[in-house]
C-alpha cells in the first residue's frame, strides 16, 4: 500500500514537472515572438503604419500568447495535486493567482485577434481612407491588450513569489531556485509597471524562467518527497 502510494506520488511530481516546463517553454516562446510597439511618441499615423507593417507578426505574437494561457490553465489541476497535501493555504492562492495569469494572457490574445483582423481590413481599405475615429478606436484596442499583459505578467510574478515560499515548507526544493524566483517574482512586478522596457524586466522574466526550469528538472528527477529507493520510477 505504501509503496503504491509512494509510485502514485512520484508520478504526480514527474507529470507536473513535465507540464510546467511546457509551461517555461510556452512562455518563452511568447516572449521571443512578442510584439513590440514602436513608440509612445510617435504620432496616429506613425503608430498605424506600424501596426499595419507588422500585422502578421502582431497575429502570430498572439497566438502565441493563446496558447501560453491554454498551457498555464492545464498545468494548475498539476500544481494544486502536488502541494495541497505538503501546504495548506499557498496552493489556493497560488492556482488563483494562476488562473488570473492565464486568463490576462488569454483575454489579451483575443483582443490582439481582434486588433488583427480589424488592421488587416484597414489596410484592404487603404489607411488614408479611414476616419480618425476608426484609428483611435484600434489604438484603445492595442492599450486594452496591453492591459491584459500587465495583469497576466504581474500575476506571473506574484505566482513565482509564492512558489518560492516553498521552501520554507519543504527543505528538498532547490535553494538556487528559491533564491531566482524570490529575486525575479517582485522585479517583475515592479519593472511591469514602472518601465517594461528596462533591462531589469528582462532579466526578472529570465530568471523566473530559469528558476521554474531548475524546479521542475528536481521534480522530474528526484522529487520533493523521500521516497524509499525501490519505489523510485525509472
Amino acid at each position: 500500500m505504501q509503496e503504491k502510494k509512494g509510485r502514485s506520488g512520484r508520478r504526480n511530481e514527474v507529470s507536473t514537472g513535465l507540464i510546467l516546463i511546457l509551461v517555461a517553454v510556452s512562455y518563452l516562446a511568447s516572449l521571443l515572438l512578442d510584439f513590440k510597439f514602436v513608440s509612445p511618441y510617435a504620432t496616429l499615423q506613425e503608430d498605424l503604419s506600424y501596426l499595419s507593417e507588422n500585422a502578421l507578426s502582431q497575429k502570430i505574437s498572439s497566438i502565441a500568447w493563446l496558447v501560453t494561457a491554454i498551457v498555464t490553465a492545464l498545468s494548475i489541476p498539476f500544481y494544486f495535486a502536488l502541494f495541497r497535501k505538503k501546504l495548506k493555504v499557498m496552493p489556493y492562492l497560488n492556482s488563483l493567482i494562476m488562473m488570473t495569469a492565464s486568463a490576462g494572457f488569454l483575454f489579451m490574445s483575443l483582443v490582439g485577434l481582434e486588433l488583427h483582423r480589424e488592421i488587416s481590413g484597414m489596410v484592404a481599405e487603404s489607411l488614408t481612407q479611414t476616419g480618425d475615429q476608426i484609428h483611435l478606436l484600434l489604438l484603445a484596442q492595442f492599450k486594452q491588450e496591453q492591459f491584459y499583459r500587465l495583469i497576466g505578467s504581474s500575476c506571473v510574478g506574484i505566482w513565482a513569489l509564492g512558489l518560492s515560499f516553498t521552501r520554507f515548507k519543504i527543505p528538498r526544493f532547490p535553494m538556487v531556485s528559491t533564491l531566482l524566483l524570490m529575486i525575479s517574482g517582485p522585479a517583475l512586478i515592479f519593472f511591469n509597471w514602472y518601465d517594461p522596457d528596462h533591462l531589469g524586466h528582462t532579466a526578472a522574466m529570465t530568471g523566473i524562467i530559469i528558476g521554474v526550469s531548475i524546479f521542475c528538472v528536481r521534480l522530474i528527477n528526484k522529487g520533493l518527497d523521500t521516497y524509499p529507493e525501490s519505489q523510485d520510477l525509472h
